[in-house]
């Protein structure tokens, strides 16, 4: 047996379970789904937690109201894309799924306003293989 000859098997991993080739294709974009909104919801997080120091130790901020309010509700679709990008990598729920994808691809929610628009659109087109939306518990029931 030669160490330094190329291998005789072939690259292409072979599935016997679909859902496990399925579990394969939507891993990617839901890691970076993840990844991204996990962490630009930490920075809206620290800047939403000071934000509330300066304003109990009495202080203006140059945001104003609707600024926070803007970062709340930033924050809180961060957090919704976290979860339904886990719910889509682990096939739990399509429609938490789709509204994350959906999310991603609004340009100021994602980090650096265009960052998540290519993750979203990747699980967007993924989401509308049938095969895929079959994998999901929910997905039939899906119109």
């Amino acid at each position: 047996m030669n160490p330094f000859a190329p291998p005789t098997t072939s690259s292409e991993p072979s599935y016997n379970d679909p859902t496990k080739a399925i579990k394969d294709r939507v891993s990617r974009p839901a890691t970076a789904l993840i990844i991204m909104s996990s962490v630009h919801a930490t920075s809206v997080a620290i800047y939403l937690v000071s934000a509330g120091f300066v304003i109990a130790g009495g202080g203006v901020l140059v945001d104003g109201i609707l600024g926070l309010t803007f970062l709340g509700i930033e924050f809180v679709a961060l957090v919704c894309i976290a979860i339904g990008a886990a719910k889509l990598g682990f096939l739990e729920s399509y429609r938490l799924a789709r509204l994350a994808a959906v999310l991603a691809c609004i340009p100021f929610i994602t980090p650096f306003i265009v960052i998540g628009i290519p993750f979203g659109i990747w699980a967007l087109r993924l989401l509308a293989d049938p095969n895929v939306k079959s994998a999901f518990p929910d997905g039939q029931k899906v119109k």
